[in-house]
């Protein structure tokens, strides 16, 4: 800065400057409190960084040795057991821990997926879960369920299959469309939870076909044999389960809820129609389309993985870099073309926005679960 100082002896004011040292002191003054903010900005994150890894190491540790559970909510052969069995030694091999696969059947698979829960937050509790049939339930204010699906600690989906419609030979039809002419009420046999039992009610409810139900069932396997005993002449449910029956002629897809993908699900559903195809070919109200829809949402949530609430974030993050590795392992892809158990990963993160938004968008199908 440039002042007027005293005057001179020619009577002219005279300028005074400030000393270019003081000047050059006050800007490096400058520059080194910049210079420390920013290297303190930048200890900060490298700190955060550091603490982070250092707890995800101590994670991945803990886990090395353990004993770990993974629940199927079902009997040996059922689905959720074929995809925790698909899972289950590869994902021991990624965590450095043996994974024990533990059948809780009942309820649906509410009972095994209340088990995990019910369990300790320490991540050597898991479950594989039935995601869109327990929001179903949830909808349908089915009694049993003590779990907040919104508070799990999800792992990642696994992958997730169609559902598919069946009839038996002897009922004479051989296609979806004519039931919607029928007249006569179809005998449909149903677990009353889960994802079968909201496909039968929302698409039977909504595409205006006469039906009543035969429950009583407690799993997908008691069901085939119901099935197959004439107990009723349709059942909808996921599809590799009634796999057998397909091929063998026991029973005949009329309707999927989304096209299949591995041959022998190809094969098995034939000229069986999805469920966009019926609604597009259909004429509905706009509220049974919204439940169509619904309904066909809630089919991609499916086969997930998840730990009971309050696992430690470290932990949890050690169980979901394991889980998505086991499924990309050759030797899992392997196991589930052999099942025919399609595998699609899907983050835990994902899931859990999923889940929070099926829930709020449920209203569309409650007409129908809870009619």
């Amino acid at each position: 800065m440039i002042s007027l100082g005293s005057r001179g002896a020619n009577g002219k004011p005279r300028l005074k400057v400030p000393a270019l040292g003081i000047a050059v002191a006050s800007a490096g003054m400058l520059l080194a409190a910049c210079g420390s903010s920013s290297s303190a900005t930048t200890s900060n994150s490298s700190s955060a960084a550091t603490t982070t890894t250092s707890a995800n190491a101590a994670a991945a540790a803990y886990f090395k040795g353990k004993t770990i559970t993974l629940i199927a909510p079902d009997n040996p052969g059922g689905d959720f057991d074929l995809y925790a069995r698909i899972l289950a030694p590869a994902l021991g091999k990624y965590l450095g821990a043996t994974v024990n696969v533990e059948n809780v059947n009942g309820g649906g698979t509410i009972v095994g997926t209340n088990q995990m829960a019910a369990s300790s937050p320490n991540g050597l509790t898991i479950s594989v879960v039935n995601t869109g049939g327990d929001i179903a339930s949830l909808i349908e204010k089915q009694p049993g369920q003590n779990f907040d699906l919104t508070k799990l600690s999800w792992i990642g989906q696994a992958g997730t299959s169609p559902s598919v419609f069946i009839t038996s030979p002897h009922s004479g039809v051989t296609k979806f469309s004519q039931l919607l002419s029928i007249k006569t009420p179809i005998k449909v046999v149903d677990v009353r939870n889960g994802t079968g039992d909201m496909f039968n009610r929302v698409v039977l409810g909504a595409f205006n076909i006469p039906h009543t139900f035969v429950t009583g069932f407690t799993s997908v396997s008691a069901l085939k044999q119901g099935f197959l005993a004439g107990d009723g002449q349709y059942a909808f449910e996921n599809m590799p389960p009634f796999l057998s029956m397909l091929t063998g002629g026991q029973a005949t897809a009329l309707l999927v809820t989304s096209k299949p993908t591995l041959p022998k699900l190809v094969q098995a559903a034939g000229s069986a129609v999805t469920l966009s195809q019926a609604l597009s070919s259909a004429t509905l109200s706009s509220a049974q389309s919204a439940a169509i829809k619904e309904a066909e949402a809630l089919s991609l949530l499916d086969y997930d993985f998840a730990g009971p609430p309050g696992i430690p974030a470290a932990r949890l993050t050690v169980l979901r870099d394991a889980f998505q590795k086991a499924l990309a392992d050759p030797s899992t892809i392997a196991q589930a073309n052999k099942e025919s158990e399609p595998l699609g990963y899907v983050s835990g993160s994902t899931v859990a926005t999923q889940v929070d938004s099926a829930i709020s968008q449920g209203a569309s199908i409650s007409t129908y679960v809870n009619g």
